[in-house]
């Protein structure tokens, strides 16, 4: 207790800019390593955040024995991969959303955290915001009344190249896991896992969501809202 937690940030892209922004201003955390595929970006990577070790591969800081947790900010498609080496590793691992392309990767990723007894955690920035916080607090204690119906929409303004690593089905592309991921996430935090999917989408000649909607239903009796084991009694 009172010692600093040690992080090892796994890549240098924009989403990782901003989160060693904001980690550098908690007193119980320190970030003592960086690494990316190449010398090159870590080394000015370390150097803008003053972080004194870079690696030009990931398995440097997967192997440094200062680094307590690992941030993973790759691209989706790399994320099952860059999680599974630090688990294994045996380091603590929070992985940018979306967690991993599929349920499956998903399940091994818990399965192995259980197995060697690490933290693993999706960073849904949503979660940890104090207005959604206070707004499910609200919502568990009855302030609203019975929830019935979520509603949420997120976008971001088009069009996007066929170069663009959004219609890029090699690297996880799409409006699902880049965006719809938040959506799905707020729904199921107020109301708990769905009973029910439906979805339709728009695919890109690359065969990407370039959007997606969803139909999210729940059911039940006599089952109270806002609770992640338990559904509303009215479906969506």
């Amino acid at each position: 207790m009172g010692e600093k937690v040690r992080w090892g940030i796994l890549a240098t892209g924009g989403i990782a800019e901003r989160f060693t922004t904001d980690l550098r201003t908690l007193d119980d955390a320190e970030v003592v390593a960086v690494a990316s595929r190449s010398e090159a970006p870590a080394k000015a990577f370390a150097e803008r955040f003053g972080i004194p070790r870079a690696y030009g591969e990931w398995a440097g800081l997967f192997a440094d024995a200062d680094v307590d947790v690992v941030y993973v900010a790759t691209p989706h498609h790399a994320h099952r991969t860059a999680a599974g080496l630090a688990l294994e590793a045996g380091k603590a691992v929070l992985c940018e959303k979306a967690l991993t392309l599929n349920a499956r990767e998903a399940a091994e990723l818990v399965a192995l955290a259980r197995d060697r007894g690490l933290f693993l955690m999706e960073a849904m920035w949503m979660y940890c915001n104090p207005l959604i916080r206070r707004i499910a607090e609200l919502v568990r204690d009855g302030a609203v009344g019975e929830v019935r119906t979520v509603q949420a929409d997120f976008g971001l303004a088009g069009p996007f190249g066929a170069d663009h690593r959004l219609r890029d089905p090699k690297t996880g592309g799409g409006a699902l896991l880049d965006l719809g991921v938040y959506p799905v996430a707020f729904a199921q935090l107020l109301l708990g896992e769905p009973d029910s999917v439906q979805a339709h989408a728009l695919l890109s000649p690359e065969g990407v969501d370039l959007n997606t909607g969803m139909l999210l239903g729940w059911s039940g009796t006599g089952r109270r809202p806002c609770s992640p084991a338990r559904s509303p009694r009215t479906p969506r």
